[in-house]
């Protein structure tokens, strides 16, 4: 049986592949940044975009219904390969037929050779080992992590070097086409299992998946709506800008929430059948998510220009207020995540298709209806009506698996996550006003993180007999301390 130990472990090796890998993207995107244009990203991110529709379209969930069963076999990996094999690859060689006539949709031939080649980017990714879902099961994390560190050091570094000799577009898609080259090799590295085509267990996966995929089609639409109307209403250098400060704000997410949040549909299988553990481990994570959540969002919107200057260089600066307007957003995706994967542990995978037909209409019907005077303001829409879309999938989730009792359990730790890093960050400002080098930004930065980890920390102290998530996290930290009070002992 997996343990608390394990989970903890598991998270950390997520989380460190997460961190190496983001480190190593954000100085090959300083790079690249300073290389190519705004027009080159607008023009990759239009490509993306179809990419991702395929991608999206064709997700089956099949990797979150074999973590949340109890035992895995052979039959049940290979159905749920051969389901992605015939989905995805099918949708890959579609794309590469329509790429002729998007590229005149457009008005731009370039768009053609990138899309045949992020095709065949999407139709090797499914020729993947099979295996490694069992090392992910297992939570046998050690020689994932190594290989995905490893390969992301040698790709970006051609990536960059393509960059640099050519100063091409092509720098972005050949290096996406290599990451995925390198992952197919390392799967079979790691979990040796030649694909075998099945479709034994393919009734149960699919009763699973079949609400999966209609909700997965409404994700996209609406995840990229916003993306969608800015293609077909902005020009190419705004596009660039929109959906790369989208992308930039979503690092923090992606490199740190996601990652430690990862392990909790295999955590959360244990207990599903015991409500009041239940809820108690529930409060933990939105506990942790917060205190991770707050000082991403307050330092990404409080220092948005000059971070963007700073890394980016001067020519995307004009797009730093998107980026301070998604930093908000990691509130949604940090939500989305979470409770997704309750309700796929519960079999109610009805719900999250629900959600999606809610927030795809009411974004449909605020693009249509709202002139958008500015680039800006679009995002300002968007994140705004996501948020308030997720608050409410919040309420039904926790109404419907955890019991209407739990509300306050549940949002009560939350709050002082959200008034301590307002206060630190006025403190902060207090003893450094002015951010405009890379010293001050440090220095604030650290100052607002400091004080908030004290408030926090005495918080969490003051009320540890009380609340279970601080009892639970003071049982974390004892042995930590314990160890440094011997250090202090022995010198």
């Amino acid at each position: 049986m997996l343990t608390a130990r394990s989970g903890i472990i598991a998270s950390a090796l997520s989380v460190l592949t997460q961190v190496t890998r983001r480190l190593v993207g954000v100085v090959s995107l300083i790079i690249l940044a300073r290389i190519l244009t705004p027009e080159d990203y607008g023009l990759v991110a239009i490509a993306l975009l179809f990419l991702n529709f395929i991608d999206v379209i064709s997700s089956t969930g099949g990797n979150s219904y074999l973590l949340s069963r109890e035992e895995l076999s052979d039959e049940l990996v290979y159905t749920n390969w051969t389901l992605n094999f015939i989905l995805k690859g099918s949708l890959a060689v579609l794309l590469a037929l329509s790429s002729f006539p998007i590229a005149q949709y457009y008005d731009d031939p370039r768009l053609m050779p990138i899309i045949l080649v992020l095709s065949l980017q999407s139709f090797i990714a499914q020729l993947g080992s099979p295996g490694l879902i069992y090392k992910i099961k297992k939570q046998e994390l050690g020689a994932i992590t190594k290989w995905q560190i490893t390969s992301r050091f040698v790709t970006t570094g051609i990536t960059i070097g393509i960059a640099v000799i050519y100063e091409t577009y092509w720098a972005l898609v050949l290096g996406q086409f290599m990451v995925t080259v390198s992952q197919l090799l390392s799967g079979y590295v790691i979990a040796p299992m030649v694909p075998k085509f099945s479709l034994k267990n393919i009734r149960p996966q699919w009763e699973f998946s079949k609400w999966v995929l209609p909700q997965s089609i409404l994700n996209f639409f609406r995840s990229q709506l916003d993306a969608m109307f800015v293609t077909v209403t902005f020009e190419k250098a705004i596009v660039g800008g929109y959906n790369s400060m989208r992308y930039y704000a979503n690092i923090p997410t992606t490199m740190f929430i996601n990652p430690a949040s990862g392990p909790l549909l295999t955590q959360f299988s244990q207990f599903k059948n015991n409500p009041n553990y239940f809820e108690k481990q529930l409060q933990v994570v939105l506990f942790f998510m917060s205190m991770i959540t707050a000082p991403i969002i307050y330092l990404m919107n409080a220092h948005a220009a000059y971070v963007v200057e700073l890394i980016l260089g001067q020519k995307w600066v004009e797009y730093s207020d998107l980026l301070a307007i998604f930093a908000f957003f990691t509130i949604v995706m940090t939500l989305n995540n979470i409770l997704s994967q309750i309700v796929m542990l519960k079999d109610r995978t009805r719900l999250l298709f629900g959600y999606s037909i809610f927030s795809t209409v009411a974004q449909a019907i605020m693009f249509a209806t709202v002139d958008f005077a500015s680039v800006d303001k679009l995002a300002e829409y968007k994140v705004a009506l996501d948020i308030f879309s997720v608050g409410l999938f919040f309420i039904v989730v926790i109404w419907a698996f955890v019991g209407k009792h739990a509300f306050f359990a549940l949002v009560a730790p939350l709050a002082p996550s959200i008034l301590t890093i307002s206060l630190s960050g006025h403190l902060a400002f207090l003893v450094i006003p002015t951010v405009d080098s890379f010293l001050t930004l440090a220095g604030h930065s650290l100052i607002t993180t400091g004080l908030f980890g004290i408030l926090q920390l005495m918080l969490i102290l003051s009320l540890q007999n009380r609340v279970y998530c601080f009892t639970y996290t003071v049982k974390l930290m004892m042995p930590a301390w314990q160890k440094c009070r011997r250090m202090v002992g022995i010198v």
